[in-house]
């Protein structure tokens, strides 16, 4: 029995036991659910014979499917972590950064009605060297999140960014960060919603360890990684 079967075979009985009598005229749960499992066998990668798949996942909906189910948020952001955690339980899948994490954010590129699941596999801190910095998650997906860059990153809702930030206030293209002989520069890239720094809005500026940023309503702390010896 291949490994999509088996993930389905266990997903019946989870999804109706967490999902059904509290939405029993709307499917769409059910259907994220379902979408999220066969992410995860679409992740999963088998080395020497152990299984092994991401941990951390962003259901992006429509705005207005977004609004209509944030009441339920954190129920179903919990019941999708809990999915994830008993099916690869029960099949054999290690997820690699311990226990899953699921958050349900908004995009208004997606029409009513649709979903997609982003994967976040990236390592949590790059290796530091001279010039590093780090760029810690205050209020944002992933939550907690800590991102690692040598020298320079980009910073957008595109998928091309070195930071993607599912937050349909931020900008495809919406800031970079480089490293120079004076120090770290943020820059802004000329988005919607404007770049801040301990908030107030800036173009360009020099940037310091401990300062706040803010892309749109994503905020995260800039930190001036220290030098390995």
């Amino acid at each position: 029995m291949s490994l999509l079967a088996k993930l389905e075979q266990a997903c019946a009985a989870l999804i109706e036991r967490s999902f059904a009598s509290v939405f029993p005229t709307d499917l769409e749960p059910e259907q994220i659910a379902r979408k999220l499992v066969a992410t995860v066998e679409a992740r999963t990668i088998d080395e020497r014979g152990e299984r092994s798949a991401p941990s951390r996942y962003t259901v992006i909906v429509n705005p207005d499917d977004f609004e209509r189910l944030a009441p339920h948020r954190d129920y179903l952001e919990r019941e999708w972590a809990e999915l994830l955690r008993e099916l690869s339980a029960r099949v054999g899948i290690t997820l690699r950064d311990g226990d899953p994490k699921v958050v349900m954010t908004a995009n208004d590129g997606l029409p009513v009605g649709a979903m997609d699941v982003r994967v976040d596999d990236r390592p949590r801190v790059a290796k530091v060297t001279r010039g590093s910095f780090r760029l810690r998650m205050v209020k944002g997906v992933p939550p907690q999140g800590v991102y690692g860059f040598d020298r320079s990153a980009t910073i957008g809702r595109g998928d091309e960014n070195d930071v993607v930030l599912a937050d349909p206030s931020v900008s495809r293209a919406h800031a970079e960060i480089e490293t120079d002989a004076a120090g770290p520069l943020v820059r802004d890239l000329d988005s919607t919603n404007g770049t801040a720094v301990n908030g107030r809005r800036v173009r360009a500026e020099r940037r310091h360890d401990g300062d706040e940023l803010s892309f749109g309503n994503t905020r995260m702390r800039f930190e001036a990684a220290a030098v390995e010896r």
